[in-house]
């Protein structure tokens, strides 16, 4: 079915060009008439960053393994998850040697199919897995999505070690939405609870309180009694830390019993696709964005 539907979305957008594929697209998704060339909206400046930001400044920051040296130097090797193993073709032989738990993913593209945790090695057959990622390796991200960003750098398959707390549960994703402006900054966490289980999702401000609107509301709600990490302060300043050099980026983290790690950065969050429950609320948050105005 998902093979039907990605034939589907780029036979439109053969036919009608990647920007009038984005704008009916846009009408039918976010339920507006779109202005790209003067975006206001978060969702239009999404749009608008995806075909007017030069790839090459950001490539270096979204590819999986060549962003660890930027972690590394703004904040510290400390906040990188290990790394187990980097091949840019792996075979069934390269796993022996690893542990019996692990996460494998391509280091050009979002997270997806091509993001997958092993948490029994032993049953896992490793030659169809191989397989399935070299073939991940000879798909053009980017420019399925119009973020030819992810394009540049040689992609590669990447294992790390599975990250969980002590009682064996898998982190929630934080992904905080900072905007920098040019007296203070503004930042809007986003908790996605039990990813790969019930997934739950609701934003936050820097006080932890729910926000009254979402991003991709299809999701549950986080529940109201959500445990908040106790090193939430730094979380969010090593955030701001990465962010720093950007307008506008998403920066994603997992806290592991208290312990602080980076996931990745998002320049182009669900690729403009993700709608906020109100368009209010898609103008609200363009309007913390001060670019491309």
């Amino acid at each position: 079915m998902k093979k039907i539907k990605f034939f589907l979305r780029d036979l439109i957008r053969f036919i009608l060009g990647p920007k009038n594929y984005s704008f009916i697209r846009f009408l039918v998704t976010h339920k507006y008439i779109p202005s790209f060339e003067y975006p206001s909206s978060f969702s239009e400046k999404i749009i608008y960053r995806k075909f007017n930001v030069e790839p090459e400044t950001l490539s270096k920051l979204v590819d999986k393994f060549t962003v660890r040296n930027y972690v590394k130097e703004k904040v510290g090797e400390q906040y990188l998850i290990p790394l187990l193993l980097v091949k840019d073709h792996i075979f069934s032989e390269d796993f022996h040697n690893l542990p019996s738990e692990f996460v494998i993913k391509t280091s050009n593209g979002g997270g997806g199919e091509n993001v997958k945790l092993i948490t029994n090695k032993e049953k896992t057959d490793l030659t169809a897995l191989s397989n399935q990622f070299n073939q991940y390796l000879k798909i053009n991200v980017g420019k399925a999505v119009d973020e030819h960003f992810y394009d540049i750098e040689t992609p590669q398959v990447i294992i790390e070690k599975l990250m969980r707390h002590k009682d064996g549960s898998f982190p929630s994703d934080y992904k905080l939405h900072i905007f920098n402006q040019s007296d203070d900054s503004k930042v809007i966490i986003q908790v996605d609870e039990d990813r790969f289980g019930n997934h739950k999702r609701s934003l936050f401000d820097l006080n932890k309180n729910k926000l009254e609107f979402d991003i991709q509301p299809k999701y549950d709600s986080v529940r109201s009694d959500y445990n908040w990490p106790d090193s939430f302060d730094e979380m969010i300043e090593v955030a701001k830390k990465l962010s720093e050099d950007f307008k506008y980026v998403r920066v994603d983290l997992y806290n592991i019993d208290g312990r602080i790690y980076f996931g990745e950065l998002t320049f182009c969050h669900g690729s403009g696709w993700e709608p906020l429950s109100s368009k209010d609320a898609d103008f609200l948050l363009g309007s913390y964005w001060e670019e491309f105005n």
